[in-house]
Order: C-alpha cells, then sequence, then structure tokens
C-alpha cells in the first residue's frame, strides 16, 4: 500500500507538470480525466464544467466504456453528486450509488454503464466553482477511501489552475488575432486611400 501511494504521488506531480504545460483547452480536458482515473485506477469518470450564465454542469470530456454518450448534457445546480460537489466546494464520495437518495441515475439509463462507485471534487480557483471531476468504480471493485479523497481534491484543484490558465491564453491568443485582423485592415484602407490621393494628383 506504502509503495502504491508512493508511486500514486510520483505520477500526480509528474501530470501535473504535464498539465501546466498544456494551453489547448480540449487537449488538456481530456488529460485531466483520463490521468485521474489512471492514478486512482477508476473504470470512468467526467469532468464537467460551470454554465457561468446558468449555473448549470455540462459534460465536456467522458472516459470510460461509454464516452461520448454524456457530452453536452446539462446538470442543474445541486442535482446528483457532482452537483453537491459543485454547490458544497466539497468532495463526495459514495461507495453504493444505488443505496443513496441522491444518486441521479440517469446517466446510467442513458448510457447503459452501471456505476456502483462515485468520488466527485469541486474545481476551485479563488473560491470560484469552475467544474468538478468525477471519477467512477475502482477496477479492483474497492470503494473510495479518504486518501483517495485526498489524492483527488489535490489533483482537481491543479486542474483548475490549468484550466483557467489555458482559457486566459486563449483569450489573449484570440485577442491578438483580432488585434492583427484590425490593422490589416487599418493597412489595406491606408493603401487604397494612397492610391485615390496618388490618382487624384495625376489627375490634377
Amino acid at each position: 500500500e506504502t509503495e502504491e501511494r508512493a508511486s500514486q504521488l510520483a505520477t500526480l506531480n509528474s501530470v501535473a507538470q504535464s498539465l501546466a504545460s498544456t494551453l489547448e483547452l480540449d487537449v488538456l480536458l481530456e488529460r485531466i480525466v483520463s490521468s485521474a482515473c489512471g492514478i486512482l485506477k477508476a473504470e470512468a469518470g467526467s469532468l464537467l464544467l460551470t454554465e457561468a450564465e446558468t449555473g448549470d454542469l455540462i459534460f465536456r470530456v467522458t472516459y470510460g466504456p461509454v464516452a461520448g454518450d454524456l457530452i453536452g448534457r446539462r446538470l442543474r445546480p445541486g442535482t446528483g453528486f457532482a452537483g453537491e460537489a459543485a454547490s458544497t466546494g466539497l468532495a463526495v464520495i459514495v461507495n453504493d450509488v444505488h443505496k443513496d437518495s441522491r444518486w441521479f441515475g440517469d446517466s446510467d439509463q442513458q448510457t447503459g454503464f452501471t456505476t456502483r462507485a462515485l468520488m466527485a471534487a469541486p474545481m476551485l480557483i479563488k473560491n470560484r466553482i469552475i467544474g468538478v471531476l468525477e471519477v467512477i468504480n475502482k477496477a479492483d471493485g474497492s470503494g473510495f477511501n479518504e486518501y483517495d479523497q485526498n489524492l483527488v481534491t489535490a489533483f482537481a484543484g491543479q486542474a483548475a489552475v490549468a484550466i483557467e490558465n489555458a482559457r486566459l491564453y486563449t483569450l489573449t491568443d484570440r485577442a491578438l488575432s483580432e488585434r492583427v485582423d484590425e490593422l490589416s485592415t487599418l493597412q489595406r484602407i491606408t493603401r487604397d486611400l494612397s492610391v485615390v490621393l496618388d490618382i487624384n494628383r495625376v489627375l490634377e
């Protein structure tokens, strides 16, 4: 167990460095989910981002045997374990979801996947919830524990920082591109104006 935890921590550090250097948002989100599942040896996982206007959680990336079936699906604020993690800012562990009244089983009905155990961790930036990271079903059939919770909470925090950096980079890159387009337009207008002035001089 000690060796396994040491390996998990080493992997977590390595992955954190990799995330910090990834600025393409879609690639980053997929890497976060696959890495979380790999570190915790989970069968499936998902990453939901908070929509600022509505507070809805939207499935952006899923990992596992039915990975693509939930993309774009929305959860209203407070819905399910992911909604609870987002509303409280605390990680949620449930090792028998079907015995828990909070279980929102629409996802399993939609995908045909069977969720047994689930852990959801909020992704926070300066006390602002930007999303939720979920891992589902340990491959060996055991339940999630407090150590797993601490691990995924730390990982979710690092992931949130990486996501925010990628978003800021995208905004900066877009703003720069728009500025270049503006300058190109101005240059074209100036060039056209110069041609008109030259023609007027000739006519005079």
